[in-house]
This record gives C-alpha cells, structure tokens and sequence, in this order.
C-alpha cells in the first residue's frame, strides 16, 4: 500500500512567505527598538518619580460646596486636566519605572490651587491649596495627585 504524504500537507504560498517576513521583521525593529531607548525611558521615569503627600481628593458635590472652578483647560490625549491658577508641564513616562510598554500621563504643577480631571474612567477632583506645587500621574485613566513637584517656571 503506498503512502502519499505529500497530497495531505498543507502548502505555503508566496503571500505566506511574505506576510511571516514583514511580521518577524517589524517584531525584530520594535523589539530592538524599545531595548535602545529603555536605558532613556527608565531615566526618564525616575526624574518625573515624584513623592509627597497626597492631594485632598473631592467629590463633585464637595467641589460645588465649596465653588471651586478651573480657568484653564489642558486637553492631553483625550484627558482633560484643569487648574485654577499656575504652570504646568506635562510627560508621557513608560509604566514599570520606564521598563514597561504602557504609556502613564503625568503632569506637574507649579500652583495648580484645584485640580479637575476627566478621563475615560471618570471625573476627579482635587483641593491642593494655594501656592502648593502639585504633580498629577494618570494610569489606566485614573488620576493620582500628591503634594509635590519638581518643575518650576525657571525649569521650563
């Protein structure tokens, strides 16, 4: 009884050939890619690492309670962040202190006074007081503030 193996097995065509080409090529380049600028991102992320006590986090109906209001409005990727007074400076740092693939927003503030932001996942809002430096970072669409920031009108 002869075997014919060959009928049964599955042929590649040209467009195989070349669709497994470009993807092993585009994985080879962002791959290299990403390893080249990790050592930039990590240093990166650790200069906008800011530490300091957290922000007074309000409700909506604390905010209106106390009429507090933004005059401007930062639109930063789809992420709207506004303040009542001051600077700001804002950085796309790579999550994993720079080693990951995400992308955190981070903002930092040299007198914001109140901070409102809205994102995909929702609306925030924080009291910072006033003459208080803020740093706001947004992961996954939620926003954290602390009490603290390296930027000032001379660094920008």
């Amino acid at each position: 009884m002869p075997t014919d193996f060959g009928s049964h097995m599955r042929r590649f065509g040209m467009i195989h050939v070349i669709i497994a080409v470009a993807l092993i090529g585009a994985a080879t380049y962002f791959g290299y890619d990403f390893l080249r600028n990790r050592g930039s991102n990590i240093a990166t992320a650790q200069a906008w690492d800011i530490k300091g006590p957290p922000c007074a986090q309000l409700t909506l109906e604390q905010w209106n309670a106390k009429h507090l209001k933004v005059r401007e409005t930062t639109n930063y990727d789809g992420r709207m962040i506004g303040r009542w007074s001051g600077d700001v400076s804002c950085s796309d740092i790579h999550t994993k202190g720079g080693a990951g693939l995400g992308v955190d927003r981070i903002c930092q503030f040299t007198n914001p006074t109140n901070l409102a932001v809205k994102t995909p996942a929702g609306e925030y809002y924080f009291d910072t007081g006033t003459g208080q430096p803020a740093t706001l970072a947004i992961h996954q669409d939620v926003p954290k503030c602390v009490l603290a920031s390296k930027f000032t009108r001379a660094t920008e």
